[in-house]
């Protein structure tokens, strides 16, 4: 897939930081999962009250360099792969300044699902399209 993500601005909060001063590392879990819910509901036009037609089921972090509080980061997250009912994403973590120096590197995997069914189900080629529409790979 193309190199174009779509990217979410997060302000560090006092409270996301540790006695060490820097972003306390289960915050940058927050961070993942809040880039995800808005590029999904930005992608699939839904509104925030809706559920995505997804869930994630799996995610992982590497702390690269630290962050500050009143630092600016900027979560670029885009689709990687596709399995047969889930897809992968990463999420590269950057101070928003010039540099760009990165924080943390994130991924995370989600399955599609159907709530009243309570199960999963193949991801969807319009879903697939979407995102290849979005990333430029088409």
């Amino acid at each position: 897939m193309s190199n174009k993500a779509f990217e979410t601005n997060i302000e560090i909060r006092y409270r996301d930081t540790d006695s060490m001063g820097h972003v306390s590392s289960p915050v940058y879990y927050d961070y993942m999962q809040s880039a995800y819910l808005e590029y999904m509901h930005d992608l699939l036009e839904l509104p925030k009250s809706e559920k995505l037609p997804h869930i994630m089921v799996k995610t992982s972090c590497d702390y690269v360099s630290q962050a500050l509080y009143g630092d600016n980061l900027v979560v670029c997250s885009r689709v990687v792969s596709f399995g047969g009912k889930s897809f992968e994403m990463e999420h590269v973590m950057h101070i928003d300044d010039a540099d760009r120096r990165i924080v943390a590197n994130a991924k995370s995997v989600h399955v599609m699902f159907d709530y009243d069914k309570q199960a999963t189900y193949p991801v969807p080629d319009s879903f697939k399209e979407a995102i290849a529409t979005y990333q430029e790979t088409a």
